[in-house]
C-alpha cells in the first residue's frame, strides 16, 4: 500500500503526517509526504520519501514581509488580505498541481484540511482518502464548538454543532482556484465549497484526529464518524542533550523550561524581565527554548538560553513547563511526566489550554497580555503542588498506553481494504 501525505503549514501541520509515514514504513508500506520545502531535510532525515509543493506556508511566515504581516505588532487585516491574494493565493493554486504529481499511483491519500484539493483529487483518481487535521476541527458535534470559534464557551447543542459550518466552508475564498484545478487538470466539474467536505465519489471521507481519546471521554457524537487514535511521537534521533545543556542541567536543581517555539511574544524583553523576577522571587532556575519568541538573554548561573532543543529530552528532565500549547508541544509536555502551564497565543492553543486546565492537568493559563510577576510566582508555587505532580505522572502512563501511531496505521488498512 502506497500512502501519500499532503499537509501545508507550520511544524506542528507537518511532524504527524512524518510520524505516521515512518510508521507506515516500518510496517512495509510506502510513504510520501509532499508539503513546503522547509521540511524537505526534515522529511528526507526521517527516512521519507519528499515532495515539494509550491505553497511553503511556513517559509512566508518567517520572511520578512510574513513577520510583519502575521506576528503581532505590524499586524494589519487590510495589509495581511492583500498579501494573501497576491502572494498566498497563488501558491496554493499551483500546490494543488504539485499534490495531483505527488498523488499519482497513491493508493490512499492522507490529508490536512490545508492542502487544498486533495478530495477532488482523491475524486479524480477514485482511491481513498482519510481527512487528518492535527486538532479536532471538522466533524461537528454537539458537546463544544468549533475551537476557531470559541475555545472555551459552550453554546448548546445546536449552535456548537452549527459553529462547524465554518471549517467545512473554510475554502470558500479559493473556490475559483479549485474549479480551476478540477477544470484544467483534473476536468472535472464545478463544485460548490464544503461539497465535499464529508463525502466523495458517494462514500463517507473517515476522519481521523491524532489527539489522546482519554482527553475526551465525554464526546458521544463523534461515535463511528471520527477516529482517535492517540497522539502521535516522532522517534528522535537525539540520544543526549548537548554539554552544555547537560552541565547547566547537572549544575543545580531541577529547571522550569520555557518554549513558545515559533510563536513571538509581543514585547519579549517585558516578558524576560517578569520571568527573571519570578525566578528569583522564588529561588527557581531556567532554561529558556528562545525560537522565534523575541527573547535574548545573557545566560548566568540561574537561566540557560539555546535556541532549540529536543524537547523529549529536555522536558522529562525539568521541574515544571512553560509553553504556547500548540498541539506539538503539548502533547510533548504530557508525555514528559512533568507538570505545566501554557500560556496561549492563537489558533488552537487556547482551546487546549482550557482542556487541560478543567482536567487538572495544568495551573490555570496565562496570557503574556496583562501578566504580572506575581502570576508567574503563584503558577511556579502550584506546579510544586503534589496534585499536578501525581496528576501529570498518571496522564503520562496513559499517553503512552494509548499507542497512536499503531492505531492509525491499523486504521488506514482498514480503510484500505473496505473501500
Amino acid at each position: 500500500m502506497k500512502v501519500v501525505f499532503l499537509t501545508l503549514g507550520s511544524r506542528g501541520d507537518v511532524q504527524p503526517y512524518v510520524a505516521l509515514a515512518k510508521e507506515l514504513i516500518k510496517n512495509r508500506h510506502e510513504a510520501l509526504v509532499c508539503t513546503g520545502a522547509s521540511f524537505k531535510s526534515f522529511v528526507q532525515e526521517n527516512g521519507v520519501s519528499f515532495c515539494e509543493a509550491s505553497a511553503d506556508l511556513m517559509a512566508i511566515l518567517e520572511s520578512e514581509e510574513g513577520k510583519k504581516i502575521f506576528n503581532g505588532g505590524h499586524y494589519n487585516v487590510f495589509r495581511m488580505l492583500k498579501y494573501a491574494k497576491e502572494v498566498i493565493t497563488p501558491a496554493y493554486r499551483k500546490s494543488m498541481d504539485d499534490f495531483l504529481e505527488a498523488s499519482k499511483g497513491a493508493d490512499i491519500i492522507v490529508y490536512h484540511p490545508k492542502a487544498l484539493g486533495a478530495v477532488d483529487i482523491a475524486e479524480y483518481l477514485n482511491i481513498p482518502c482519510i481527512s487528518m487535521p492535527p486538532i479536532s476541527i471538522v466533524y461537528p458535534i454537539t458537546e463544544f464548538p468549533n475551537l476557531a470559534i470559541s475555545a472555551n464557551k459552550n453554546f448548546g447543542p445546536f449552535l456548537n454543532k452549527l459553529s462547524y459550518k465554518a471549517s467545512s466552508l473554510g475554502e470558500l475564498s479559493y473556490m475559483k482556484h479549485i474549479n480551476d484545478f478540477r477544470k484544467k487538470s483534473l476536468h472535472l466539474p464545478k463544485r460548490k465549497a464544503g461539497e465535499l467536505a464529508f463525502k466523495v465519489n458517494g462514500k463517507n471521507i473517515p476522519i481521523v484526529y491524532p489527539i489522546s481519546p482519554f482527553l475526551f471521554k465525554e464526546v458521544d457524537t463523534w461515535r463511528e464518524n471520527v477516529f482517535l487514535s492517540g497522539f502521535f511521537f516522532l522517534d528522535i534521533v537525539e540520544t543526549e542533550l548537548d554539554d552544555e545543556l547537560e552541565d547547566f542541567l547537572k549544575s543545580g536543581v531541577k529547571p522550569i523550561v520555557v518554549s513558545f517555539s515559533s510563536m513571538h511574544l509581543k514585547d519579549p524583553k517585558i516578558f524576560k524581565d517578569k520571568l527573571i523576577k519570578a525566578l528569583k522571587e522564588t529561588g527557581n532556575r531556567a532554561i529558556v527554548l528562545t525560537g522565534t519568541s523575541g527573547m535574548t538573554f545573557e545566560n548566568d548561573d540561574n537561566i540557560m538560553a539555546v535556541k532549540k532543543a529536543s524537547h523529549r529530552l529536555l522536558f522529562r528532565r525539568a521541574k515544571c513547563i512553560i509553553h504556547h500549547g500548540g498541539v506539538g508541544t503539548m502533547s510533548e509536555a504530557l508525555l514528559s511526566g512533568v507538570p505545566q502551564l501554557i500560556m496561549p497565543f492563537t489558533v488552537d492553543q487556547p482551546f487546549w489550554a482550557n482542556r487541560l486546565y478543567l482536567k487538572g492537568l495544568t495551573t490555570h493559563p496565562l496570557k503574556e497580555k496583562n501578566l504580572e510577576v506575581y502570576d508567574l510566582v503563584k503558577a511556579f508555587k502550584e506546579m510544586e503542588n503534589d496534585r499536578y505532580i501525581r496528576n501529570a505522572e498518571e496522564i503520562k502512563n496513559i499517553i503512552e498506553s494509548e499507542k497512536g501511531l499503531e492505531n492509525a496505521v491499523k486504521h488506514i488498512e482498514r480503510v484500505y481494504k473496505t473501500f
